[in-house]
């Protein structure tokens, strides 16, 4: 049965998903998380285009553990309300806005997974809760375009619907070019600063970081 996620959000979300067949035959599709501690989940990304650029930095530099199979997918393609089922009905998810970057504007790539920027959201899917709809909280998208007009990045968000809107070959051009101007380092910063890429000056904008992570939580 093919599973899939009805959503309410300002953005198209998207998720770095890798699939397992497991022992009985049966098709296991594995989201990527982040986070330590108890604020950890999936990565929901509102960016298809920084969804396209963790998948690619991921399949490029995955540690010795991991795998070179992941893949992005639109989040209304994977089963979100099951996946939340099997971590036992609750569960945080984590919404990209950003990447970790270090002072010089590298990414960070830890362990061979790209460091990102989130705001976590909390879900709660009972067992006897059939067809839904997630609805992901205004204040968290809110939150990310005044840090993005923070950051410099004030043409950031008015991208997102003409990047959606691109063609197979246009999007990889503008990936490719991302990928190209971007930097990598594997270092743990001493103090953190994020990072976008911004498509319409083509170019990457770093600032350091003013928030804690839990001050990005909403339950």
């Amino acid at each position: 049965m093919t599973q899939t996620t009805d959503y309410l959000a300002p953005f198209s979300l998207w998720v770095c998903v890798r699939r397992h067949y497991c022992g009985d035959g049966s098709l296991f599709v594995e989201p990527a998380w982040t986070g330590s501690g108890a604020h950890t989940g999936p990565i929901l990304f509102v960016s298809r285009l920084h969804a396209h650029l963790y998948t690619a930095l991921r399949n490029r530099h995955h540690g010795r553990d991991d795998s070179n199979h992941w893949q992005c997918v639109p989040l209304h393609a994977f089963g979100l309300r099951e996946h939340i089922r099997e971590q036992g009905g609750s569960l945080n998810c984590e919404i990209a806005f950003g990447f970790v970057a270090d002072e010089t504007g590298a990414l960070v790539i830890a362990d061979g997974e790209p460091q990102v920027r989130f705001v976590e959201l909390s879900f709660t899917v009972a067992d006897d809760i059939g067809d839904s709809t997630f609805s992901f909280d205004p204040w968290a998208f809110e939150y990310m375009h005044v840090e993005w007009l923070a950051i410099g990045a004030s043409t950031l968000h008015p991208t997102f619907d003409w990047i959606d809107a691109m063609s197979d070959a246009a999007f990889a051009r503008v990936l490719d070019a991302a990928l190209s101007k971007a930097t990598l380092t594997r270092d743990t910063p001493d103090t953190e600063h994020w990072a976008v890429y911004d498509p319409k000056p083509g170019r990457w904008i770093d600032a350091p970081v003013c928030a804690p992570l839990h001050a990005l939580t909403l339950h």
